[in-house]
């Protein structure tokens, strides 16, 4: 039954191989592969003809001597061809695959639909792991091929020995052995590679962490440098350990099947020997035999190491595979089929909404309900961790509620094309991207159909009160983001007005999300932003849309049309800033405590 498993699994892997070599670089690919087994074919061919050498040689016959000598030596230059010409096009179709490979890889993160995937540390780390191995990946054809041209050389030289003496049919009996000692060295190595996934993730990010120039400014006032550097060491060491472990225990077993092979292979030239001795085989098996079963022990620890990387590529390739199952279905099972409305007419409704994230036992949210009406901007406030930013991604879609639902209008969002949705969204969050490109583009990636229409792109600068950053540089609108490009260096708040920019970009949204989004800006310029916005919407100009703020300024705040608080995931208070302040609950217990810092 193991075996069944383990060849289905091989068979996926090699299927998996050759399908993203195949569409990376379909006819290099091809002459890669065929270069290869010809000069593997081409190579038994030329070795076979040592026996007609040297039987012609034995029975003193010139002729066949010669025309023996020739194929041998035409057959073995033929074979050098064919593996110069694999040499050439194989890091090309590499080259070719990594680059599909990349592209998949987003691809396949970024038609899932939810986050989900980004809250559970084994699927973080699987997906890790992949990115970590990509150029294994990518060269996973040579491999491939490189097996491929062992087994055919392997049982080739096979079919010669048994030929020449059928009790070398034996033989690879001994070679058992050695592929179970590389069985459990390889299990020892993908062990390794499981247990200290999560500690080199978290390595990783204390080394980018420490040579970011935006951490630069606290790594230098509080002296992390050494902190930071121990820390790093320390993780090392730890995994060293566990690696180094693995690589003894690897080293032990394949050495002991190799001495058990390697013994096999000289019983085998040792009984030859007696049987031309005795003159039950001819010289020119017996030297033919010696030269195969020699360079069969370097041929057998060759295969033997290629299968143990090809395993170890077929652990990358089933993660791989993982990935693209896990996206397919995800794709699958969350797309509704139902088109967002054109237009807002009553609102969104959150009815009873609970959820928690994967891993986790505590609730965010607990039967929370809320009103967001079209045409109206509500506020919601509440303490760090009260479940804020989690209520904005179930209304973005990016999570399903685990009990209540979200309706659009009469519309439940899960019966909603989560993409067709998406399109119909606003949004600015606190831990925006910065996009380094021209600026224009940063703004227009806000609205895809709309990427380059510079007139769109500096309306929604300006909305967001961003009007200024394109006379930055004479290049005006089309100036390079970004030092590393040679284009300039932008300040947290300019970069925070372009985020603001891209989700003004949308004309007709059904729903424009500001997840503190303005926090790199100071106090007046966000009340300032955030003035218009509930301007716009009370002379009607934003009818069709509902419009969630959430900001820790009060300031900002009170110019909502409404406000809920959230208090340890449920909804405790609703209503307007006069109407709170009056009912002095949660929110002016906020209010006062955040006011009572400017007296």
């Amino acid at each position: 039954m193991k075996l069944l498993e383990t060849l289905n699994k091989l068979s996926r892997s090699v299927a998996a191989l050759l399908r993203l070599a195949f569409a990376a670089a379909p006819g290099r690919a091809t002459a890669a592969i065929a270069a290869e087994l010809l000069g593997a074919i081409l190579s038994l061919v030329s070795t076979y003809q040592i026996k007609s050498v040297v039987q012609a040689a034995a029975t003193q016959s010139p002729g066949h001597a010669l025309s023996a000598a020739l194929i041998l030596a035409g057959t073995g230059g033929a074979a050098g061809i064919s593996f110069v010409i694999y040499g050439q096009l194989s890091p090309r179709v590499v080259e070719a695959i990594s680059v599909h490979l990349d592209g998949e890889l987003v691809r396949l993160t970024a038609r899932i639909p939810t986050l989900e995937y980004a809250d559970r540390p084994a699927y973080a780390d699987k997906i890790g792991l992949i990115r970590n191995s990509s150029q294994q990946l990518a060269g996973g054809l040579q491999v491939v091929a490189l097996n491929v041209r062992t087994l055919v050389m392997l049982i080739g030289t096979f079919v010669i020995l048994v030929g020449v003496d059928p009790w070398l049919a034996l033989l690879p009996l001994f070679a058992i052995p050695r592929a179970l000692a590389g069985r459990e060295a390889r299990r020892l190595t993908v062990r390794a590679q499981e247990a200290t996934a999560e500690p080199m993730r978290l390595r990783g990010h204390i080394f980018n962490h420490a040579t970011s120039p935006a951490a630069g400014k606290e790594l230098r006032i509080f002296g992390l440098g050494k902190e930071l550097a121990d820390r790093y060491r320390q993780i090392t060491s730890q995994t060293r350990h566990l690696n180094v472990r693995a690589n003894w225990g690897g080293a032990f077993w394949s050495a002991l099947g190799d001495v058990v092979f390697t013994a096999g292979c000289v019983g085998a030239v040792a009984w030859l020997v007696a049987q031309a001795a005795d003159g039950a085989a001819s010289p020119g098996g017996v030297v033919l035999a010696a030269s195969l079963i020699t360079g069969l022990i370097l041929q057998m620890n060759a295969a033997l190491q290629l299968a143990q990387y090809f395993q170890a590529i077929s652990t990358t390739v089933e993660r791989y595979l993982w990935l693209v199952d896990f996206s397919d279905e995800a794709a699958r099972t969350a797309v509704g089929e139902t088109p967002s409305p054109p237009v807002l007419r009553r609102g969104i409704a959150v009815e009873r909404v609970s959820f928690t994230y994967p891993d986790r036992d505590k609730p965010v949210l607990s039967d929370v309900s809320l009103e967001l009406p079209a045409g109206r901007v509500v506020a919601l406030v509440g303490e760090n961790g009260s479940g804020k930013s989690t209520l904005v991604k179930l209304l973005c879609g990016f999570y399903r509620p685990l009990s209540g639902r979200v309706l659009i209008d009469d519309t439940d969002l899960a019966d909603i094309a989560p993409a067709d949705w998406r399109g119909r969204i606003g949004g600015a969050f606190q831990d925006f991207t910065n996009f380094e490109v021209q600026l224009h583009e940063s703004v227009g990636l806000g609205d895809l159909p709309a990427l380059g229409d510079r007139g769109r792109a500096a309306a929604a600068l300006g909305r967001a009160g961003g009007a200024d950053l394109a006379t930055l540089n004479p290049a005006g609108l089309e100036v390079m983001l970004g030092k590393k490009w040679g284009g300039v260096d932008l300040s947290g708040g300019q970069w925070q007005k372009l985020a603001l920019g891209r989700a003004l970009m949308r004309e007709q949204p059904l729903m424009v999300v500001f997840d503190e989004p303005a926090m790199a800006l100071d106090a007046s310029s966000e009340h300032d932003l955030f003035e218009r916005f509930a301007a716009e919407a009370r002379s009607g100009q934003s009818a069709g849309r509902a419009t969630l703020l959430i900001s820790h300024r009060f300031s900002t705040v009170r110019m909502a049309d409404a406000i809920a608080v959230l208090d340890a995931g449920r909804i405790v208070e609703f209503g307007s800033h006069e109407a709170l302040i009056a009912a002095a609950g949660k929110y002016a217990e906020l209010f006062e405590i955040q006011a009572s810092a400017y007296r």
